[in-house]
């Protein structure tokens, strides 16, 4: 029985469930063995949670108001220039909080691109994917993965309202200033779920 047979034998005897736990072993086995490619592995285990993570929006009554004290916090493009919450201030928000060691954000990210690319012409909809991280590693990072969605360093504190402990945390606000999502850990972004509930309400 040669090799591509016995896979196939063991393709059909496992369930799906087994299938995802084995290879999330193996990832976890060569992880330990190879120090260096432990970012890449651990990436690829989040996108089975990508996968799988749908974002849901909050109800209008428990939807958080952001405040003119959340809108004044101050943040800067890739060009040292400095910006306020309140230059966006009536437009729907995709907020993403994280960082280039992150795992789970590195494995959101394709997502994130897909949902900008579908929206990034729309002036009613400002993407601000935020790290508090240097300018030149975030730019080496964001050109050998060619992402093209903007980045913003975070200089300050996060305001009350998006404060959070753990990255990645994502925030869709609407054009009122209501958190309508806010998904913590790697999500999917990029499907027709996430496309649909970003049309709601750009057009509410």
């Amino acid at each position: 029985m040669d090799i591509k047979q016995k896979f196939n034998n063991y393709l059909k005897k496992k369930s799906k469930f087994s299938i995802a736990t084995d290879i999330l072993f193996f990832a976890f086995i060569i992880a330990l063995i190879f120090p260096s490619s432990r970012m890449e592995v651990m990436a690829f285990v989040n996108k089975i949670r990508v996968a799988i993570v749908q974002p849901e929006m909050n109800n209008e009554e428990t939807a958080v108001q952001l405040t003119n004290n959340d809108f004044a916090w101050t943040f800067e493009d890739m060009d040292g220039n400095q910006q306020k919450l309140a230059d966006y201030k009536g437009k729907v928000l995709f907020i993403n909080l994280w960082a280039t060691w992150c795992p789970p954000c590195v494995a959101e990210m394709p997502s994130i691109q897909k949902l900008y690319d579908k929206f990034k012409d729309n002036n009613r909809i400002e993407f601000l994917i935020i790290s508090s991280e240097k300018p030149e590693k975030i730019k080496a990072f964001i050109k050998k993965r060619g992402f093209t969605f903007p980045v913003k360093i975070a200089k300050y504190q996060l305001p009350d309202a998006l404060y959070t402990q753990s990255i990645p945390t994502t925030f869709l606000i609407s054009k009122s200033g209501k958190i309508k999502v806010k998904e913590i850990g790697a999500a999917n972004w990029g499907g027709d779920k996430m496309e649909k509930i970003v049309h709601e309400l750009i057009n509410e």
